[in-house]
């Protein structure tokens, strides 16, 4: 076979593989055995501890990304921002969550100056490596630092995982949606949940 026929193959099974997990978080009784989100105990930018208490009566929006990042974690905050205005006064049942997965240098601080770029509905939370980590593990989210020194990155997942008012898994949208399409999405996971 040719390198050619071997990368299309291989493009293939990744986008398979894709939609496949995304079948998964999108389907209730998969994710009831999956358990997709959970309690978690985080720091928010004034320096207060957010538990998922804090979130419940809301449709809870989380994506985890690292103020650092270039140009996936400002686009899905942006999205956000504009979904927020597109929802009207729905927007009052949804509650943006931005998890930082690099609390090395997303201090409390940091995040809520990065997070004055964009609505002031969302709010940011950081905390220990050993908190992340567990964050991320019981959300299923992905990350890993990638590089050295001052200027490494984080890879990460894009996934953004909706939590409903009760604080049970809802379903997932992908971060790089354009805002219509993650707008009608959040709001066809609000209609199923009434």
């Amino acid at each position: 076979m040719n390198r050619r026929v071997l990368l299309v193959s291989g493009l293939a099974l990744v986008a398979a593989a894709g939609i496949g997990a995304s079948y998964i978080l999108n389907d209730r009784k998969m994710t009831e055995t999956l358990a997709v989100g959970g309690p978690f105990r985080l720091t928010g930018t004034d320096g207060q501890e957010v538990t998922e208490a804090a979130l419940k009566g809301k449709y809870s929006v989380f994506f985890f990304g690292f103020t650092f990042c270039p140009d996936a974690c400002p686009t899905a905050l942006n999205t956000f921002t504009l979904m927020l205005q597109k929802l009207g006064p729905a927007a009052d049942m949804v509650q943006p969550v931005f998890v930082s997965i690099d609390p090395e240098r997303d201090t409390p601080e940091a995040m809520k100056a990065y997070l004055e770029s964009f609505d002031p509905r969302i709010i940011g939370l950081t905390g220990s490596p050993e908190a992340v980590a567990e964050t991320a593990r019981i959300f299923r989210v992905y990350y890993k630092k990638s590089g050295e020194g001052e200027y490494y990155l984080m890879d990460h997942s894009t996934a953004i995982i909706v939590m409903d008012p009760d604080f049970h898994y809802a379903g997932v949208m992908n971060g790089a949606m354009p805002v219509d399409e993650m707008t009608a999405r959040l709001q066809e996971i609000m209609q199923k949940g009434s």
